[in-house]
């Protein structure tokens, strides 16, 4: 389970701890951290501007670029495919030093002078996003011509792996490590952000949802993805756990949401939809090994919490879908079904997060920042889940624990851990 400081401080306030703390309190409760690594961009790295691109006069894949530094003007010659005029983007000027034996000098490329390097995300240490340069934008804060990115506090994150037992899928994401923090120091989570995109119309006046005979615990929402973008700290976090996919901003929504709060999510473009009555029809039913699986008239979108098909990101209108099924059930049907799983499988065996309007309204506000409207209402298809009681003292809890901690602690540590505490 991979988190970065930056981004726990999204869920949780830890400004006043030290990354060492942290890491020492995971260990002490059971979130063993397999390594640490400190993000530290190189100085004299500057945020600049692209003025114009010209063709090199003799060399066919070459720009000779203008470029605003902040404090002066200079020319530099680049060869990535992606570079534009107007683009704010990273620039290492003389005597950056990127790496053993890469200090950047003036040069001649060609004839021609070059003062300076555009910089992709991996030249600076960070994930990969493209074969090209790295584009900059506001999610790195305030973009201001001439400042060192080694200034800008979430590109020069600390980032955290942690070792996870199989039965601690309640720490499968950034809120459920912020939770055990949160219980440890005594701190507040951060409460959602609820602001949304309205959309004028609902739900049920384009997508009709019905269900047969399932065991998945569903949530649906209906969200126009027109005029929806990723931002560069949103896709370089969802590059640094591997799943980035570029020219994929639904898909790679969907994979941030889910680490960010462990919701299992998942969306379905609408043109992949029979219509029924100027409707688009999704069918929830049970397949022929008996997984609950999402049909479009025959055509099975996939086999919810075990396995999800790409899609095209053509189409504008997409239905999300929240999901959760008792672990124990899932893992025992594709142990016995012997079928093959996709990533998916992995979080849903081992305990996703049951709250799906948590995740729904997460993934609503997240999307509406990134430019989408969400459509009024939702489907649900939810079933009250039997609270498992367990009978113990504080008597027995110490002698467990080897050490003696008051009644009043373990019911404020319990709590913050989302149980409800009875007499």
């Amino acid at each position: 389970m991979i988190i970065t400081r930056r981004w726990l401080e999204e869920f949780i306030n830890i400004s006043n701890i030290s990354t060492d703390e942290i890491c020492k309190t995971l260990n002490s409760i059971g979130l063993e951290v397999d390594s640490v690594e400190k993000n530290s961009i190189a100085s004299k790295v500057v945020v600049a501007k692209v003025l114009s691109k010209e063709k090199h006069p003799d060399a066919d894949k070459l720009n000779v670029c203008q470029v605003d530094l902040g404090n002066e003007v200079t020319q530099i010659v680049c060869g990535a495919s992606n570079v534009e005029a107007g683009q704010t983007v990273a620039v290492a000027t003389i005597g950056a030093i990127l790496g053993d034996d890469f200090k950047i000098k003036a040069a001649k490329l060609r004839g021609v002078e070059s003062n300076g390097m555009i910089c992709s995300s991996t030249e600076l240490g960070l994930p990969k996003l493209n074969d090209g340069i790295m584009v900059l934008d506001n999610s790195i804060g305030e973009l201001i011509l001439g400042k060192e990115l080694k200034d800008y506090p979430i590109l020069n994150d600390d980032i955290i792996e942690i070792g996870l037992t199989p039965n601690r899928g309640d720490c499968l994401s950034i809120l459920g490590v912020a939770r055990e923090l949160a219980a440890f120091y005594d701190l507040p989570l951060i409460e959602l952000d609820k602001n949304i995109n309205d959309h004028e119309l609902s739900i049920g006046q384009i997508f009709e949802i019905n269900s047969s005979n399932i065991d998945t615990f569903l949530v649906y929402k209906a969200i126009d993805f027109s005029n929806f973008k990723l931002d560069l700290i949103t896709n370089l976090r969802v590059a640094l756990i591997g799943k980035f996919k570029e020219n994929s901003n639904i898909r790679n929504s969907l994979f941030y949401a889910t680490h960010c709060v462990g919701t299992i999510l998942n969306a379905y473009p609408r043109e992949d939809f029979v219509l029924k009555n100027e409707l688009s029809v999704l069918d929830l039913r049970k397949n022929e090994k008996g997984f609950d699986c999402s049909y479009s008239s025959t055509n099975c979108l996939s086999q919810i919490c075990v396995e999800q098909k790409d899609f095209s990101e053509s189409s504008s209108d997409f239905l999300l879908e929240a999901s959760y099924i008792n672990p124990e059930v899932i893992s025992k049907r594709v142990f016995d079904a012997k079928i093959k799983t996709g990533d998916i499988f992995y979080k849903a065996s081992r305990g996703s997060n049951p709250d799906l309007n948590y995740g729904v309204n997460y993934f609503s506000s997240f999307a509406s920042k990134m430019g989408a409207t969400i459509y009024s209402g939702a489907k649900e298809f939810l079933e009250d889940i039997e609270k498992t009681t367990l009978s113990i003292s504080a008597k027995n809890i110490n002698s467990i624990i080897g050490q003696k901690i008051e009644k009043i602690e373990i019911e404020r540590i319990l709590t913050s851990l989302e149980f409800e505490i009875k007499e």
